[in-house]
């Protein structure tokens, strides 16, 4: 039987100008932009799919792997964006949490590849077992 090996877009609809979204991403996070928005083409892809959002405003929309996490804070704050959680660091890689000018909750995360890939095992091995969501 076949099966889904990976995501080949992901919709979503951020508050903005198209043209100002792109170009502030571009700016701020070194995104490359096509007609239809940006991808990646290169690089190990690690991502969770959440099927239900929290309803708390501060949750993120969207989750971007990013290679320099304090770099990028560092450029935020120098240009007053909004940090809504500084980072963190968790065993499987460091978070932070900003609002883009147009009031868009975004999260950049800078992964430890091994063990998150460990984790993430670990929990889909503990949901084959319990078939309990945790959302």
């Amino acid at each position: 039987m076949g099966k889904a090996i990976g995501l080949g877009g992901v919709f979503i609809h951020l508050n903005g100008d198209s043209k100002a979204l792109f170009d502030w991403y571009e700016k701020y996070l070194g995104l490359d932009f096509s007609a239809y928005g940006t991808g990646f083409i290169t690089g190990n892809q690690l991502m969770i799919i959440t099927f239900k959002r929290d309803d708390n405003p501060d949750m993120p929309f969207l989750n971007l792997r990013v290679d320099h996490l304090d770099e990028i804070i560092q450029l935020l704050k120098k240009d007053q964006i909004e940090i809504v959680s500084d980072m963190m660091d968790y065993d499987y890689g460091k978070f932070a949490t900003f609002k883009d000018p147009f009031g868009n909750v975004i999260e950049l995360w800078e992964a430890d590849e091994k063990a998150y890939q460990e984790m993430v095992q670990k929990e889909l091995d503990h949901y084959k077992d319990n078939k309990t969501p945790k959302v």
